[in-house]
């Protein structure tokens, strides 16, 4: 567990045997069955994680209807991080898929490794640099792409999201009805 955690780290950060130390005696694994959660919708998010295996979505729920943000496969962090940040209540969902690891590390134990080392301060930036990135690429994709091309890129990025999750759900991701996303699929299969 801790060793795929370090080599996913080691891409960022090289930490010492020392370093890595202080980093491992704050993780905490937790294994979540297909459909618990990892956080719920006015619950307190106090973790960042890091997903060893498993697939999780990040969704809202309004008016009974499931709204999808996101998907968080292996080898990606997982947080809600406004939530995470600010210390306020989650307005969002995250939802195990499938059985999944996760390695958490509480925000309490992350502020006290801050104030060790420079280091440990870019640890911090390179797992909110990450959740960022993952939000951005989704904004930016509502603004530049169609749905047909988010549906392509979908498939080319995470095949695996085609193959374990819920149509109605990648609808929903893509921001469109389920109908819509069969239209698109039928066009695709066409070609």
């Amino acid at each position: 567990m801790e060793k795929k955690l370090r080599n996913a780290f080691s891409h960022f950060i090289d930490f010492t045997d020392s370093e890595w130390l202080e980093v491992s005696n704050i993780l905490v694994e937790k294994k979540y069955d297909k459909g618990e959660f990892f956080i719920q919708e006015g619950e307190y998010c106090n973790y960042v994680g890091f997903i060893n295996e498993g697939l999780f979505s990040y969704y809202y729920l309004i008016d009974g209807n499931q709204y999808t943000r996101q998907f968080f496969f292996a080898n990606n962090f997982i947080s809600n991080f406004p939530s995470f940040l600010t210390n306020k209540k989650s307005k969002a969902i995250i939802q195990a898929l499938e059985k999944s690891s996760v390695i958490l590390i509480h925000r309490d134990h992350l502020s006290q490794l801050y104030l060790k080392a420079p280091k440990f301060q870019q640890l911090g930036r390179m797992i909110a640099e990450n959740l960022f990135l993952i939000i951005s690429e989704k904004y930016e994709s509502f603004l530049l792409e169609s749905a047909e091309e988010r549906y392509l890129n979908l498939i080319k990025n995470r095949p695996k999201v085609i193959q374990n999750i819920p149509q109605y759900m990648i609808a929903s991701y893509l921001g469109i009805t389920p109908e819509g996303l069969s239209r698109i699929r039928k066009r695709l299969a066409g070609r």
